[in-house]
């Protein structure tokens, strides 16, 4: 393939964001493709991220091949309500042109005229194939991230159990209250969330909140044994370090959040701790190929799963090394690649 001028709407102007970074800035990084953020420039081809003006771009870019690079699963909206609202939100605060109609047929309206689609898991490809002939499956590159070996740590006094990820995804842990609590009897532990310690309500942008105090509402009493480490790749390796376990409880009535992918688990195995999860797709999916025991179906599998975790550490070190196993095998960085380069060769 010859070095691409890539014309991107990216998710942050400076392309820090995770969905930026750890996606086609990685790719073009390794493959010597220069990444243009203003389309007004000669390029060859247009990526547009979840952030772009969904209405317009597919007018502007006549005659360029577009790829829409669509990682959440907007295509399943929770309710018609909610998503009536982010689309009229859209077009009020000016990032999609156009009249207001629901984001999901933006959505499905961009599918069908771009060249193809990308997203993040199998699961998000089945609601995307119906407007799209020409779909890739492409996960994010975690080498930023160290792959550090699992280590039993010495039996300290604090059990540390981590949760790592956007305040969007925090309601979730509803379903480790009563594991947490009844662990506190046997166990000093600790819950530490490595996330933003403010979130918005609307389009990440409005209605500011604070995301202490929706974790303390949602975890109730076990609320006292908790702490919130800002967000940095530093502070989660830091934290990963000292910690036993990781959860990744899912409140899987949220369709977006039922159709997440497998980064999370991946991040946790990265880092050599032992992870336990939703009954989502996708984690029963890599569970199943992983040859894991780490899916938590009730809050008594919650419970005993942690305990068996913070008990045994063989059990701990046979997890978490199943799950490095996996990403040798299925989450490397020339695998990711040729994804990226299969995605473009077949627009070019």
């Amino acid at each position: 393939m010859k070095k691409l001028r890539i014309g991107y709407q990216p998710l942050s102007p400076d392309l820090s964001q995770p969905g930026d970074r750890r996606r086609v800035a990685f790719w073009a990084k390794h493959r010597g493709h220069e990444i243009v953020t203003d389309l007004t420039q000669k390029i060859d081809v247009v990526l547009l991220s979840e952030k772009a003006d969904l209405n317009a771009f597919p007018r502007k870019a006549a005659g360029t091949p577009i790829i829409f690079d669509l990682v959440d699963a907007y295509l399943t909206p929770e309710n018609v309500a909610k998503d009536w609202l982010r689309g009229v939100s859209k077009v009020l605060t000016g990032q999609i042109s156009g009249p207001p109609k629901r984001f999901t047929e933006f959505v499905e309206n961009l599918c069908l005229r771009s060249s193809a689609v990308i997203c993040s898991s199998p699961e998000q490809q089945e609601t995307i194939m119906p407007f799209s002939n020409n779909v890739h499956v492409i996960l994010d590159s975690h080498d930023e991230l160290p792959l550090v070996p699992f280590s039993k740590k010495s039996q300290m006094p604090l059990q540390s159990i981590l949760w790592e990820g956007m305040p969007a995804t925090i309601r979730g842990v509803a379903q480790i209250e009563n594991a947490a609590t009844s662990i506190r009897k046997q166990w000093n532990i600790e819950l530490t969330f490595v996330t933003d310690e403010i979130y918005y309500l609307l389009l990440n942008k409005y209605i500011q909140r604070d995301t202490a105090e929706l974790l303390s509402r949602i975890l109730k009493s076990a609320s006292s044994s908790s702490k919130i480490i800002p967000w940095s790749i530093g502070n989660l390796v830091e934290q990963a370090s000292v910690s036993n376990v990781a959860v990744i409880p899912i409140d899987l009535s949220k369709p977006i959040q039922y159709l997440k992918p497998e980064n999370r688990l991946l991040i946790m195995w990265r880092l050599g701790l032992p992870c336990l999860t939703s009954p989502s797709p996708a984690y029963l999916r890599v569970a199943k190929k992983a040859k894991v025991d780490s899916i938590c179906d009730s809050p008594t599998e919650w419970k005993n799963k942690i305990a068996e975790i913070l008990e045994n550490r063989d059990r701990a070190e046979e997890n978490a090394t199943l799950g490095q196993a996996y990403l040798r095998e299925f989450h490397n960085t020339d695998l990711l690649l040729e994804r990226w380069d299969r995605a473009f060769e077949s627009v070019l």
